[in-house]
């Protein structure tokens, strides 16, 4: 029984042979991807930026707005104490 084990365990392929393996198959992935054009990935770039500089925008509104009100309710609300 424990030559099986011994056998089985041999069969194995040894670390460095499984490591070179993956980098193999990692290798032959990465040619079937279908990667994006330069020209398309600087238009969605563009789209991006451009994007968060809109929400930049609106949030700083808002929180100018906000901002505001406070300030004019501080000044509307007579003090309690």
């Amino acid at each position: 029984m424990a030559e099986k084990n011994v056998k089985a365990k041999n069969d194995k392929p040894g670390f460095f042979k499984r490591l070179g393996q993956k980098f193999k198959n990692l290798k032959s992935e990465m040619k079937k991807i279908t990667w994006a054009s330069k020209k398309s990935t600087f238009k969605n770039f563009g789209v991006v930026v451009g994007a968060i500089i809109a929400l930049a925008v609106v949030i700083g509104l808002v929180d100018f707005g906000l901002t505001a009100l406070i300030n004019w309710l501080a000044d509307v609300i007579p003090d309690i104490n």
